[in-house]
Order: C-alpha cells, then structure tokens, then sequence
C-alpha cells in the first residue's frame, strides 16, 4: 500500500491545516506589541491544487486592513506586510479592517465606500479623532449606504453618540431592498451638550 499523501487527506482535514497556518487574529483584537502569530503562506507553493485551495483560505478567513483613501484598492494583512494589488487576490477578501478619522475630511465618497464594502462578510470600523468628543459623527455618515454587511462592528471614539453608532451598525447590516429610516438625532448625540450627571 503506497503512503499517504497529503493530497490524500479529506478536504475538511487540509482546510483545518490550511486554517492553522494561514489564519492570524485581527487586527482589532488586543495583543502585546510584536505578539502576531506567524503565517505561512509557503504552503501555496507545494502545488496547484494546494495553491488554489489554501489561497480560498488565506484571502477570504483573514481580516485585512482597508486602505485609508482606497478602501478595498490596495490593502494589507498586517501594516507590515505589503499591499495586496492583485484584482484577483483582491476579489477573494471578505472581511475588512477600517480606521476612520473622525477630525479630518475623507478621502473617499459615500458611493465608493458603498461599493467597496457592500455585501461583505465582515467589517470592523476603528473610529479614532485627536480631541475626546472634538467632533461629531458626520465622518461616518459615508458609511450610510452600505448593506449586506453579514457582521459589523464600530469601536473607538464613539462615546458621543452611541445611539448613532448602533443605527448605522444595523443599517449597515440589513439587506440593499430594505429601507431604512433616517437617523433620529437625540439630545444627547450633539457635540458639546453639558453632562448633566446622569
């Protein structure tokens, strides 16, 4: 009986493998400084049956860094590593990583970020400005017209309008033929509104 190859092996147990080597936390879980798994995307290198199972694997189970200006054009696994340009790499990606700004003007339209993250399985929204409740939430309005998202999550600096920030995660959740009512704007979400201790 000739040995096994790993070709042999049942695709549920290679895509394990494929997964043990190919899958790093994201980038929104905290970890100490340098403390990143490694990767090894050598493995797509052992042939072309291996090559096209585990690149399934790679680019569509990671969560990549979305590119600040653009967003599904050129991103990156980890800062480190290089900008994916592939289109055909590129297509692969579901799940995106995403910092905004809430204090400086967008370099990206309401419509590009529409069509770059729509229909995505995943999308985390790190929401970062220089100055505790400096500005509002019109930064975040590009994302308004985004649906289909499978899992959505924004974190950061949204203390001063949480009531926002779990609408658009909804909105941004609920399929393209829904519609959707307007944000309600409350008291509380506008910027400078004294504390009134409660």
């Amino acid at each position: 009986m000739p040995p096994l190859t790993f070709l042999d092996l049942p695709g549920e147990i290679r895509n394990h493998i494929y997964q043990l080597l190919l899958i790093i936390p994201p980038i929104s879980i905290p970890r100490r400084l340098g403390s990143d798994p490694h990767i090894y995307p050598q493995i797509l290198s052992v042939c072309r049956k291996v090559h096209d199972e585990a690149e399934q694997i790679l680019y569509g189970s990671n969560v990549f860094i979305a590119h600040p200006n653009l967003l599904t054009g050129l991103p990156r696994l980890r800062w480190k590593y290089d900008t994916i340009s592939s289109s055909k790499l590129i297509s692969i990606i579901k799940k995106y990583y995403i910092i905004v700004r809430l204090d400086c003007d967008p370099n990206f339209s309401a419509k590009k970020a529409e069509e770059a993250f729509s229909e995505m399985d995943e999308l985390t929204i790190r929401v970062e400005q220089s100055a505790f409740r400096g500005s509002d939430y019109k930064v975040l309005r590009l994302f308004e017209g985004v649906r289909g998202v499978k899992k959505v999550r924004i974190y950061g600096s949204v203390t001063g309008f949480p009531a926002y920030v779990e609408w658009l995660q909804g909105v941004m959740m609920t399929s393209e033929n829904v519609d959707v009512a307007p944000f309600q704007s409350e008291k509380s979400n506008i910027i400078g509104e004294p504390w009134d201790g409660g």
